[in-house]
């Protein structure tokens, strides 16, 4: 977890990208992604990607920018909100983890670029909740940087998903998918003791 007050070093950037990349979950989102275009031709298989990664950045950008100042208007404290993120992230995790696999229904339009695919597949609870976090604790400058360079990669894995597909098959890609979310679950519950030690010491001061 990136140290909280200390200055940012390349180490804290990477562990902020691989985790915002594990709670995104581009991969886990690969049979979505192929089911909901498979009807569309390239052209518009292209749009429909580059349309969700964009409206699913703008909203983890609008949440980065404008979030903190937000819950501080409420008088949300960090280890509350940190505590609050870490039960997100751990109980939406553990949702996709044990919700049965639903085979999903293709579309012939562009709106599924922007719901489900960028809302809340791409930008839902968990990543929205992380990327509040990482706005409080590395800045909101240095979170959007790890939101653009997620989303780069989002990007470039969901081009090659049916490539992905085809080379792991969908067994494949359910499996990696599930170690993901338990990756998720992990981070949540790191985020829930280190929101636990900053109440108690709120508390003590």
């Amino acid at each position: 977890m990136i140290n909280l007050g200390a200055d940012l070093t390349p180490l804290d950037f990477l562990t902020a990208i691989v985790a915002l990349y594990v709670v995104v979950d581009p991969i886990g989102n690969v049979p979505l992604f192929v089911a909901l275009t498979a009807k569309l031709d390239k052209t518009r298989k292209r749009r429909v990607l580059i349309l969700s990664v964009l409206v699913a950045a703008s909203v983890l950008v609008l949440f980065a920018t404008f979030g903190i100042e937000i819950f501080g208007y409420f008088g949300v404290r960090l280890g509350d909100f940190v505590i609050a993120s870490g039960l997100i992230l751990t109980a939406f995790s553990l949702y996709q983890l044990l919700r049965p696999y639903e085979q999903t229904i293709s579309s012939n339009g562009l709106e599924v670029a922007i719901v489900p695919l960028a809302v809340p597949f791409l930008a839902g609870p968990a990543s929205i909740s992380y990327v509040l976090l990482l706005s409080k604790y590395m800045g909101v400058f240095p979170t959007l940087f790890v939101i653009f360079t997620v989303s780069v990669l989002t990007l470039f894995t969901l081009y090659i998903s049916e490539f992905i597909l085809k080379i792991l098959g969908m067994l494949g890609v359910r499996v990696l998918e599930k170690i993901m979310l338990i990756i998720s679950v992990a981070i949540g519950i790191s985020l829930i003791r280190r929101g636990l030690q900053l109440w108690s010491a709120e508390l003590l001061t």
